[in-house]
């Protein structure tokens, strides 16, 4: 995990198991900050989790961390 300036990136790009506690988690994170940012590529099995429950929507997704700082 990273703070830049502009919020927290995440990097997501290890995650081999992501079930509802890490996307709870990830959603608590994202309310104690103005802005988070998930750093990939995004593994499938997170992803798919994201669409399913409409979490995507909410994230701000960068394809690797030195993007994510650039955002």
């Amino acid at each position: 995990m990273t703070l830049p300036s502009a919020g927290i990136i995440v990097d997501v790009s290890q995650v081999a198991f992501a079930d509802s506690s890490v996307l709870n988690a990830l959603i608590r994170l994202r309310r104690s900050d103005s802005r988070l940012i998930l750093a990939g590529p995004i593994p499938a099995r997170l992803a798919r989790l994201c669409e399913l429950t409409a979490a995507d929507q909410i994230f701000t997704i960068a394809d690797s961390v030195d993007a994510a700082r650039a955002l």
